[in-house]
């Protein structure tokens, strides 16, 4: 697969998870009927959200994410999720970014909000995100993450 492919399998994996509901340690995908209602809003936060997207998209193998407390990044300096994203992606600067890549937000004491770059590019992005309750397209410019300090990585 070219990775133009595998870039645009992963935003599909990623749109296809919007509308599925915030929730800790989930990795649950909100399921639809035929019309593309959501009947199960299914559960899931922004660590699980990119391990299932590069999971499914075959980017990765699926990591076994151990269990952490919502609130960890307000309370200690380990870089966790960073270190999990650079066992499986390099970092970029963010002229770089372009879409199938992942942005990291410095929420807390660190890096510990992600989100997935989308089409047509940064700062258009899907995440998971707690204030919103779902999974949801945004723009990682402005609104919560304007001035948030950020951090870009590619798997290509």
């Amino acid at each position: 697969m070219s990775e133009a492919d595998q870039r645009a399998a992963v935003v599909a994996q990623a749109h296809s998870w919007v509308g599925t509901r915030y929730h800790p340690m989930q990795a649950v995908k909100a399921k639809r009927d035929e019309a593309g209602t959501i009947i199960d809003r299914g559960g899931v936060d922004c660590a699980t959200l990119l391990n299932e997207v590069y999971a499914d998209a075959g980017m990765i193998e699926r990591v076994q994410i151990t269990h952490y407390p919502p609130d960890w990044h307000m309370h200690r300096r380990s870089e966790r999720y960073m270190e999990t994203v650079l066992q499986h992606a390099r970092e970029i600067d963010e002229a770089e970014a372009r879409p199938g890549d992942v942005v990291l937000f410095l929420f807390g004491l660190v890096f510990s909000h992600g989100g997935i770059i989308i089409a047509p590019g940064w700062p258009h992005m899907i995440h998971a995100f707690h204030g919103a309750r779902r999974v949801q397209v945004d723009r990682g410019d402005g609104g919560e993450w304007g001035d948030k300090p950020r951090k870009f990585f590619t798997l290509w």
